[in-house]
């Protein structure tokens, strides 16, 4: 019996040692995000809704017909209560399913203890903590009941379990939801207000987690020693925040109950415990759609996407300026990474809120874009789906989804928001691009235009690009945009917002493009070209009413026969005829008096035979 223990305790001992803990801090070290960017979504609630079936329409499962929104991540959670009550593999199979589907950049938010793992301790007088009990006991042993880490400290031990089977499908671990949650009205007011947080830390009572400060700091600092020890390659952080005030917080304490003071216990103030600062982003929540004007005696508005985005990127200009103040900047200590795990505007209008489709749609690709730009890694738009139907919805919550109202909708019998398709359009069309920063300042983009340009592993370029908009309650914007001389750009490929539904494009010949506040995303001559020496060959529009446009571009020299019938075969036009033709760019509008019916352009170079179908419709 005793050589049996021996052999148990050397294998413990063998097992723990594979996983040193670890000896750095984000103080020392923040590793590059190296996962292409997430185009993601919170999952949401959905009775008669599963896990499984939500990914199915998020990311299209052919298995199950479906198309879905083009995402690629999601932010699901894991609470500690729930995989208490039904066992740590409970989500496995679920997971696996995502990354089946290629939903493999994902987020997962943590916390909240079961009943009996409770911080009992009243910090609030009228509301039970909501954090764990135990979380100043060691977060290691030596190994005692099996596990590396102290099984008294219910939040290491719940870490540790969870990390060790999920972190396979898991990029970001992001400690909380909304830990600075705000009963009090006093986290967004300026430090010329006494009580606001910038001034003093927040009561107990006043915001989410009913408990002092430094527990939450505590809280970072349990989970970067967890997941930097048995998933290094994993992200830490902090929750989904609304207010730089509180980064402030995390920032100028450590995690010393006493008074977030610097202790040989407490050696590091909180901006050591984490890796990424996920913020959440409503712009006509927080103020950023208008300002209060004296002249007027009233409030002047700004409801508009391109008003809207400047408000996600000035939050982020806030935190970024409190990161600075403390030297996380990549001299003194490295830089933070950022993701965005809730942000949208609604397509229905409430109050003094902005709402169409038309903002929403604009705001969502301008939102990708620009996140990319910023060099914001995911971005997880809120929500999947709506919460009521629109004639039934009482608050913007309930319409801001990718998809219109699953509550109550059988299984499978969603229906796509605009906004699900211009997602998927843009996941669709970007996805294996990044963002490059050379050729998007190469573009010298003016003060009323904006966008970015995107490479490829090939070195193949597009382009999402838009006018911007100006007024209130309009989209409507117009400006001229020529690509620079030294890009040599004989003519673009145009992609408008419902690209992943119609599978149609604009060509046109030249350089310059007349941008609208709808984002376009354009593929240039040159890089179409450069698809493995292919022509290219389209018409349009398909269906037309009076004349359509054949565009092609050949990428060599070579003999063309290039001949337009109708459906009994009569010739319409004959373009070439068989004799060697230049590479270069050709188009052709073909504005004879057509009946209406289905005409075929025929292209033929070399061994090459390609029909295109094209039709005419009367004007309705």
């Amino acid at each position: 019996m005793l050589r049996f223990i021996i052999i148990v305790l050397l294998l413990s001992f063998f097992q723990f040692q594979g996983s040193a803990q670890v000896d750095f801090t984000a103080n020392d070290s923040v590793g590059a995000y190296s996962f292409p960017f997430a185009y993601g979504t919170n999952m949401g609630y959905y009775p008669g809704w599963n896990d499984k079936a939500l990914a199915d329409i998020a990311a299209g499962n052919p298995d199950r017909g479906t198309t879905g929104a083009g995402i690629n991540g999601m932010r699901p959670a894991l609470f500690e209560h729930f995989l208490e009550y039904y066992g740590y593999d409970i989500r496995l199979e679920e997971f696996q399913h995502y990354e089946k589907l290629g939903i493999k950049y994902n987020t997962v938010f943590v916390g909240y203890p079961s009943e009996e793992h409770r911080d009992p301790t009243p910090y609030c007088a009228s509301h039970p903590s909501a954090v764990f009990a135990n979380l100043y006991t060691p977060i290691w042993d030596n190994g005692e009941n099996g596990t590396p880490v102290n099984d008294t400290n219910y939040y290491a031990l719940y870490l540790y379990k969870m990390v060790t089977k999920y972190k396979d499908y898991v990029k970001v671990w992001e400690i909380w939801n909304e830990p600075d949650y705000d009963y009090s009205a006093n986290a967004w007011k300026p430090e010329s207000f006494p009580e606001s947080w910038w001034n003093e830390d927040p009561d107990p009572c006043d915001y989410a987690l009913y408990a002092p400060p430094s527990h939450y700091i505590r809280m970072l600092r349990i989970s970067w020693e967890v997941i930097k020890t048995f998933a290094p390659e994993t992200y830490v952080a902090v929750g989904g925040l609304g207010y730089p005030a509180f980064m402030n917080i995390i920032l100028k304490n450590t995690d010393n109950p006493e008074d977030g003071s610097v202790t040989p216990e407490y050696p590091n103030y909180g901006g050591a415990y984490f890796d990424v600062i996920s913020y959440h982003s409503y712009p006509h929540i927080d103020g950023s759609l208008r300002d209060w004007n004296n002249d007027l005696g009233d409030f002047e508005y700004f409801r508009h996407s391109d008003a809207a985005i400047e408000g996600m990127l000035s939050q982020k200009n806030d935190f970024d300026n409190v990161l600075k103040e403390y030297g996380y900047t990549g001299t003194i200590y490295p830089k933070k990474e950022y993701i965005i795990t809730e942000c949208n505007i609604p397509r229905k209008e409430f109050g003094d809120f902005i709402g169409t489709e038309e903002a929403q749609v604009n705001f969502l690709m301008k939102a990708l874009t620009i996140a990319q730009k910023e060099k914001i890694h995911q971005l997880h738009v809120f929500n999947l789906g709506e919460k009521k139907p629109f004639d039934q919805a009482e608050s913007e919550y309930h319409m801001m989804g990718l998809f219109q109202n699953l509550e109550g909708t059988p299984l499978y019998e969603h229906k796509i928001n605009k906004s699900g398709i211009a997602y998927k359009t843009m996941s669709d069309l970007l996805g294996e691009y990044s963002y490059d920063e050379e050729r998007t300042t190469l573009l010298n983009l003016s003060d009323a235009v904006d966008g970015a340009a995107f490479k490829n592993l090939e070195g193949r370029y597009k382009y999402v690009l838009w006018a911007k908009t100006t007024k209130d309650r309009s989209e409507t914007a117009a400006r001229n945009f020529v690509f620079p001389a030294e890009l040599k750009i004989q003519g673009v490929n145009l992609y408008r917002w419902n690209h992943s539904i119609t599978d149609e494009s604009q060509f046109k010949v030249g350089s310059n493009i007349l941008l609208q506040g709808e984002p376009v995303i354009i593929e240039t001559l040159s890089d179409l070209g450069n698809r493995g020496g292919q022509l290219f060959f389209d018409v349009y529009p398909n269906p037309f009413t009076e004349s359509f446009y054949v565009n092609l571009f050949l990428p060599k020299d070579q003999k063309v026969r290039l001949w337009i019938c109708d459906q009994k075969g009569i010739l319409v036009n004959r373009f070439f005829d068989g004799q060697e033709v230049e590479r270069g760019l050709y188009q052709y509008e073909i504005n004879e008096a057509l009946s209406p019916g289905m005409y075929f352009c025929y292209l033929q170079t070399g061994q090459n035979h390609q029909t295109k179908k094209v039709v005419r419709i009367t004007q309705p």
